[in-house]
């Protein structure tokens, strides 16, 4: 009776340990900042979204990240996870043809008022992206730029 008490005992506390021990790890899979640059037909990307996507073979979350004058740093929750992931860029503008509709709009336009946007990045960096970058193990801080052309 006594060594099934002790067996009892010692089950108990490797339990906790177990759980105390998961408590003192990173939440989620390994993770890496990533930054750099992106430009479209030689120029900064003013404003656009970057997102990375796990391919097959990679279990972890979609991150991604704002485009701002060219610059892009993905660095929420950690970063982009440990794996393969396809890249995603996509960026939004008013046609040149309704530019001429912005100029009659009141300062407080409500957003249906706005003429409508357009995706004027080519569908082979974002729907149809072949882009694809590699994130190991223990890799830190990762920079990688793109140079998007038509």
């Amino acid at each position: 009776m006594a060594l099934s008490r002790l067996a009892v005992a010692s089950a108990f506390c490797c339990a906790v340990a177990a759980v105390v021990l998961a408590g003192c790890g990173q939440d989620g899979p390994e993770r890496a900042v990533v930054s750099g640059t992106v430009t479209y037909q030689g120029k900064p990307l003013e404003e656009g979204q970057i997102r990375f996507l796990p391919v097959k073979g990679t279990e972890a979350p979609v991150s991604g990240g704002a485009i701002r004058k060219g610059e892009y740093r993905v660095d929420a929750k950690g970063g982009v996870p440990v794996g393969t992931h396809r890249i995603e860029i996509i960026a939004y503008r008013v046609p040149p043809e309704s530019l001429e509709i912005l100029k009659t709009l009141p300062p407080d336009a409500t957003e249906t008022e706005m003429p409508p946007r357009e995706q004027y990045i080519p569908a082979k960096y974002n729907a149809d992206s072949e882009l694809e970058i590699t994130i190991p193990p223990g890799s830190g801080a990762i920079r990688r730029d793109f140079q998007l052309t038509d």
